[in-house]
């Protein structure tokens, strides 16, 4: 991931922290001030901006609020007014001091008049804004106010919004900080000129995708990732779309990359003393991207959540359009990768690095999947292009598997269900997944494989199931004949066998139990004679292969012994 920074991590000072009493919570003032331009609109605040707030919550439609003093709720897949009263209600029970929703125009006069009884303060966000974009900005916003003094040394540990503002105000541009997969995690709201490449990173999540493969093109990244030096990116001018020049620097800590930081130049140039302070900065903002770590952790947490709903056809679809940045009517299938046979704390732990690193494998190919780990087994929801065919998925799959074979020293094994359009279709995806999984568990040979490559195989083992479940499926005259093989030492079942994988050619199925053809003729006359078995009969032949099949599955390697 590059070269290592020439402090190590144990040489970083840490910001020194302001003296006196402790910086007092922060507000829903100072929220919708850090989180310009224009993300928060507030549409009614019954008690006023200047209350405190805490971290903010994710809504789950399915379960009640939880009592939750001063949280900002975040209003997912509640796409009606009468279910954003409802919220609102909720919040003000559980003492939540606001709630966030999406509106597709203005307020309606009850969702208004609700907040105002309710006492709880009604903000509004883009539409375009992913929610679980907003959750990690409103998150590393609530860190603590910003500091009064410019001064990078005096933003608080964690708070990247006021290490951002630092950094804007005294290098002299429009600053955000992202981390290694180009999401913005923070970015300054000072008086400086921005373009529009800026305005649409910051509304959506991340530098659009167009910007970044223009900057790989360009060469931009390699040159970030592979030092420890400032990196201006000049006169890159996209079609018709302003592009200000930049300064970027690359944020590492013990080799480990954790993001860059990225300064536009506004009305006057940044020079050699800009450089030098952004060098600075990024040695100062590896032990606030550190701390933000944790803050991640929750939201990854719940973008699992909620992946593993959808898989299991449990889910909301606006939740998972919200929460995953997921387009419900895309298609898209479902890969299962298993690491062990045993539910263990070993095999769990290994899952976890499984997930992290097909997520990371696929973002890197330009896959988009959406990766969440239970027990020994991780599921990757990975989208499929319409230039994509079954051999690509199952292609995706085998790199998987040898790359943890490789770099985690992980044995997987993966199986790919079919693929769907639109969220319904994904449990079954997902159930033929673990079907597919089952079936190359047995043998133990293959280590991935398609639906449609062992389908015939997934569908015994569910008429298999059936008939465990169903007693009465067995009985019949190939029960008979396996009774009287017990009984008596006779092969009947044996010859049986033979004759339905020879598909009734006398011959080979003589050979294949060591027998002379007049001999295997005489025992499968003996069997319509002393059984009724009537091999003339599509349907018995059909109903008598599968109860032997259904009998014993572990078929002998001959049938001579």
């Amino acid at each position: 991931m590059g070269r290592a920074s020439g402090a190590p991590a144990g040489d970083i000072e840490p910001p020194s922290q302001p003296s006196g009493e402790p910086p007092p919570a922060p507000t829903l003032r100072a929220l919708i001030e850090r989180l310009q331009p224009a993300l928060l609109e507030v549409v009614s605040a019954p008690r006023g901006l200047d209350v405190p707030v805490s971290d903010p919550l994710l809504l789950d439609v399915s379960e009640p609020l939880p009592p939750a003093d001063g949280v900002v709720v975040l209003a997912l897949g509640v796409d009606s007014d009468r279910g954003r009263v409802s919220v609102v209600r909720q919040a003000a029970d559980a003492g939540a001091v606001a709630v966030v929703v999406k509106l597709p125009g203005a307020a309606g006069d009850d969702l208004r008049a609700a907040a105002e009884d309710a006492g709880v303060a009604l903000l509004a966000v883009p539409q375009e804004l992913a929610w679980g974009h907003l959750y990690t900005l409103l998150l590393t916003a609530a860190v603590r106010p910003a500091p009064e003094s410019a001064g990078l040394s005096e933003a608080p540990l964690g708070d990247l919004f006021a290490l951002a503002n630092a950094v804007a105000a005294v290098v002299g541009g429009a600053t955000t900080i992202e981390d290694p997969g180009n999401h913005v995690v923070a970015y300054s709201n000072l008086e400086h000129p921005i373009d529009a490449a800026r305005q649409r990173t910051i509304l959506g999540r991340q530098v659009p995708t167009e910007w970044i493969r223009r900057l790989q093109d360009a060469g931009v990244f390699r040159r970030l990732w592979q030092t420890d030096e400032v990196v201006r990116i000049a006169d890159f001018v996209g079609d018709k779309v302003e592009y200000l020049p930049r300064l970027a620097v690359a944020v590492r800590v013990g080799g480990e990359l954790l993001g860059s930081i990225w300064v536009i130049e506004g009305r006057e140039p940044l020079g050699p003393e800009a450089e030098r302070i952004l060098r600075d900065a990024s040695r100062i903002a590896a032990l606030h991207l550190l701390r933000h770590r944790s803050a991640a952790d929750v939201e990854r947490h719940q973008r699992a959540r909620v992946l593993l709903a959808v898989l299991d056809g449990t889910d909301d679809v606006g939740l998972a359009e919200d929460v995953l940045g997921l387009d419900a009517g895309r298609s898209m299938a479902v890969v299962a990768f298993e690491v062990g046979d045993q539910l263990d704390a070993s095999s769990t732990i290994a899952a976890a690095r499984v997930a992290d690193l097909v997520a990371v494998y696929c973002e890197s190919y330009r896959r988009e999947a959406y990766c969440a780990a239970t027990g020994a087994r991780v599921f990757a929801l990975v989208v499929v292009d319409a230039d994509d065919d079954a051999r690509s998925g199952e292609a995706l799959a085998t790199a998987i598997v040898d790359r943890a074979g490789n770099a985690l020293q992980v044995q997987l094994r993966a199986g790919i269900g079919s693929t769907v359009t639109g969220l319904g279709g994904v449990a079954a995806s997902r159930r033929e997944a673990e079907q597919v999984l089952e079936v190359i568990g047995v043998g133990g040979g293959r280590r991935t494989a398609t639906i449609d490559a062992v389908r015939p195989q997934v569908f015994l083992r569910r008429l298999r199931e059936i008939a465990s479940r169903t007693p009465d499926l067995l009985v019949g005259q190939v029960v008979a004949l396996a009774e009287q093989d017990a009984a008596k030492g006779t092969a009947w079942v044996q010859t049986l066998r033979a004759y339905f994988d020879a598909y009734g050619d006398m011959a080979s199925a003589a050979a294949a139990v060591n027998v002379h053809p007049n001999t295997f003729r005489y025992r499968v006359r003996r069997i319509t004679e002393l059984f009724g078995l009537d091999l003339n009969d599509p349907d018995g032949r059909l109903v008598a292969e599968l109860q032997l099949r259904f009998l014993d599955d572990r078929r002998p390697s001959g049938y001579g012994t």
